[in-house]
């Protein structure tokens, strides 16, 4: 059986509101205009458990969507935060070594007034060079020495250094341990800041939980739609069978209509046979036809009784009496 396509959905609990007299009239017309009545159509079919687990389904994967994109959001933010805190510890770093260099150089200045060497001397000019070469074994400093100046620190290694000489090589070298603490941690900063740079610049391009609300609302949307499609399925189907059964109880009535036409042509033509006898009928035989009309209507009443029919059914289905 076809069933037309422009079918009206009315959500809801038709029997608790305004709509609920509207649905018995469109119960009454429902082959004609097909309106349907969904909040009835749920409480009288298993579609309302369909539609909630749908629901949920649908509730829960959009639940998830955002959260599982909050979490990577509340993951980058922390690791973001790591960064930060990251760098602000190299740079506390950083300062500290910074500090601990003025310290040194200081000290070294007093070295200088306290052992009284002049700046031009060829003490201080030697030391010069042997810093140089203990620079040149770090290769963050970039120092390199020339063939010269390896002539010169051979010669120089090659005889006692003056305790000056050996006080200020001590301090240098732990300047130089300090700048490797603040090439490193500055190194380390720039990494960091990369990466927070880099996030930033990602963030800036798409906004994922806007990005994850769009899609969870998609998923929604979806549902609806689906359950939509299940709601007009079924009301389909329903109102299907229900067509299917009141063409068949049509088929039923109509054979019984058929049947009991075939019976009142009989009883007619009984009839039309029993006028002609009782023109020239005496007396006592035309009472005892009587009585055995009225049996035959009877007879002809509980038939009508069994197969449940109305007298206005029947065609003809009622006897003068003043015959």
């Amino acid at each position: 059986m076809k069933v037309q396509n422009n079918i009206t959905i009315f959500t809801g609990d038709t029997q608790n509101n305004v709509q609920a007299e509207k649905a018995k009239a469109g119960q009454n017309t429902q082959g004609k205009n097909g309106t349907i009545y969904a909040g009835n159509l749920l409480s009288e079919f298993p579609l309302r458990d369909r539609l909630q687990q749908r629901r949920a389904q649908a509730r829960e994967r959009a639940m998830k969507i955002v959260g599982d994109t909050w979490d990577g959001d509340r993951k980058i933010d922390e690791q973001l935060e790591r960064s930060r805190e990251h760098v602000r510890e190299l740079q506390a770093s950083c300062k500290d070594a910074k500090d601990s260099i003025r310290e040194l150089t200081g000290q070294g200045e007093v070295l200088m007034e306290t052992y009284q060497v002049d700046p031009d001397s060829e003490e201080q000019q030697d030391l010069e060079l042997l810093k140089k070469a203990q620079a040149e074994r770090y290769p963050w400093s970039g120092v390199e020495l020339t063939e010269e100046e390896n002539e010169r620190l051979a010669e120089i290694q090659g005889k006692e250094l003056t305790e000056y000489q050996k006080r200020q090589l001590e301090l240098n070298g732990n300047v130089l341990m300090h700048r490797e603490t603040i090439f490193k941690a500055q190194r380390q900063i720039e990494e960091e800041n990369a990466v927070i740079r880099g996030i930033r610049q990602e963030r800036l391009k798409k906004d994922p939980m806007l990005e994850a609300r769009k899609e969870a609302e998609e998923v929604m949307e979806a549902a609806r739609d689906e359950a939509i499609g299940m709601i007009v399925d079924e009301a389909k189907d329903h109102i299907d069978e229900e067509q299917e059964k009141k063409e068949e109880e049509a088929e039923a009535i109509q054979e019984k209509k058929e049947e009991m036409e075939k019976i009142q042509d009989r009883r007619d033509e009984r009839e039309k046979e029993m006028e002609e006898l009782m023109g020239d009928m005496p007396l006592e035989e035309l009472e005892d036809l009587k009585n055995a009309q009225t049996q035959m209507q009877q007879e002809i009443q509980d038939i009508v009784n069994r197969m449940n029919l109305v007298a206005e059914d029947i065609k003809g289905a009622q006897v003068d009496a003043s015959l």
